[in-house]
């Protein structure tokens, strides 16, 4: 299978893998939201504090070395296999020993042993660091959505048996830690690699040379993602910050579960082309015009719909979250077509360009945020917001350099989804207004009303704008169909 094809498969089998599940992981939300008190998902609000960390050791750290590494050597992936669970182990006794001083600080003590639980996480994953490594690396995406999607189900549905039985938070904390078990069973399952009995220093470090400057730059992304957890949580507390975390968490979804379908897949893809600068330059183009075709109407709809959604799925307890959920949706439109810069960098081997613009951004994000907090979750999100907004054309200048592309290319890609959702919001506020205000139309029929209209106006704008942007989905379709009938007739010779 050509690199074309294998980019082609791991889009359409990881965004199918994703659809399903983010279709899946909205219905439990909104159970959870309704079986738990706010103050329960304001204390699991903070574990990315811990979870993201956890990430960025077990997935993106040492996997990602194996990804970019030329060349792979059975004893040097055993030394990597060995030596990830050892600095796993290491991070799992620091975790403890900060879990009562940030408890402490953040004035939740119940926050000590949900972080001392959680923290078992980084043994867990680290004995899948190699597996999950190789598997993509060969681009074999639909084994990775297979895995994906059973252990975020299964998990996703422990949980909520849980909620039911009353337990709390530790219900979310079960439907983390079960994630990560049943991820280690499948990668060991779905993976024919086994680790020898090898362990050499040096050849550890050899991966861990590159990966470290993958993970220096992923901690301080960390670093930005939570600032804002532990400054709220601090200033307005845990149950204002509750309805933040649940905002925020929305407004995600298109970044953690839709772009993200395309920095997966392009990683490796790029890796493979890092020489060829051409094929680099046009993969990077498309793959951010697909991201922003998925992920602009969809936060856009999610601002326009926001209080609708919320009555009819969470009860009205959560509407204190509308607000910083529309404020939010700029930064998560822009952040969307951001999710493929980490990429670019690890395949031109510049993770060191991203170090220093978030060390630098980190500054100004608790500056921001903290100035926010004055001002409630309304300042908080506008504070988040703006900065964001200011700041992205900065980075993205920074990014568009790495791979030869001038700014008025890279805007041209993003233009048609940018002014088809727009066109499409202001088609669904008026929709939205007559509904409520001449016709006295009720909540539901309100949102599903707009739903319906959005959708159809924006296909139909993007026909309109740019045709070519269909005949790519169509072209992706088609050789998806013709792979399939290749396989069966290779199957039935």
């Amino acid at each position: 299978m050509t690199l074309k094809q294998k980019t082609i498969s791991g889009v359409l089998w990881t965004g199918v893998a994703k659809l399903v599940l983010q279709c899946y992981l909205v219905v439990v939300m909104v159970i959870l939201a309704r079986l738990l008190a706010v103050k329960d998902f304001g204390i699991i609000g903070m574990a990315p504090l811990l979870t993201v960390a956890i990430s960025i050791v077990n997935d993106r750290g040492l996997g990602s070395a194996i990804v970019q590494k030329k060349n792979l050597d059975q004893n040097h992936l055993s030394s990597v296999f060995w030596g990830g669970i050892i600095f796993s182990t290491v991070l799992f006794a620091l975790s403890l020993m900060l879990a009562a001083p940030l408890a402490r600080f953040l004035h939740e003590p119940q926050l000590e042993s949900v972080i001392s639980v959680l923290a078992v996480g980084f043994i867990i994953g680290s004995f899948a660091i190699v597996q999950r490594g190789l598997l993509t690396r060969e681009m074999d995406f639909k084994k990775l959505a297979i895995i994906e999607v059973f252990s975020v189900s299964v998990s996703g549905t422990a949980a909520v048996v849980m909620a039911l039985m009353g337990f709390g938070v530790w219900s979310l904390v079960s439907n983390i830690l079960l994630k990560y078990i049943l991820d280690v069973i499948c990668f060991w399952k779905f993976s024919k690699w086994r680790p020898l009995l090898h362990f050499r220093y040096r050849e550890f470090k050899e991966y861990f040379t590159y990966s470290g400057s993958v993970m220096a730059t992923d901690s301080v992304v960390y670093l930005n993602n939570v600032a804002d957890i532990s400054i709220i949580e601090k200033m307005l507390g845990s149950e204002l910050f509750g309805f933040y975390s649940m905002a925020m968490n929305f407004v995600k979804i298109p970044i953690t579960r839709l772009s993200a379908i395309v920095a997966k897949v392009v990683f490796p893809a790029f890796s493979q082309v890092q020489n060829d600068m051409l094929k680099f330059k046009n993969g990077y183009l498309k793959a951010t015009g697909l991201i922003s075709v998925i992920t602009f109407p969809v936060l856009a709809g999610m601002a326009l719909l926001a209080r609708e959604f919320i009555i009819v799925f969470f009860t009205e307890k959560w509407l204190p979250m509308a607000t910083p959920l529309i404020l939010l949706t700029p930064m998560a439109i822009l952040k969307s077509v951001g999710t493929i810069r980490g990429p670019v960098f690890k395949a031109c081997g510049r993770p060191d360009i991203l170090f220093k613009w978030n060390v630098a951004y980190f500054i100004l994000l608790v500056a921001a945020v903290y100035w926010g907090t004055r001002y409630g979750l309304t300042g908080v999100a506008a504070c988040y917001t703006g900065l964001y907004v200011i700041t992205f054309p900065i980075i993205q200048k920074i990014t568009n350099r790495q791979v030869n592309v001038k700014d008025r290319e890279y805007y041209r890609v993003i233009s048609t989804s940018f002014v088809a959702s727009a066109l499409m919001l202001g088609v669904g506020l008026v929709t939205k207004v007559i509904l409520k205000h001449f016709f006295k139309s009720h909540v539901m029929v309100v949102l599903f009303s707009c739903f319906i209209v959005c959708i159809l106006v924006y296909i139909g704008l993007v026909f309109l704008l740019d045709r070519n942007i269909v005949n790519e989905f169509i072209e992706i379709m088609i050789q998806r169909k013709y792979k399939k009938n290749q396989q069966g007739k290779s199957d039935a010779l």
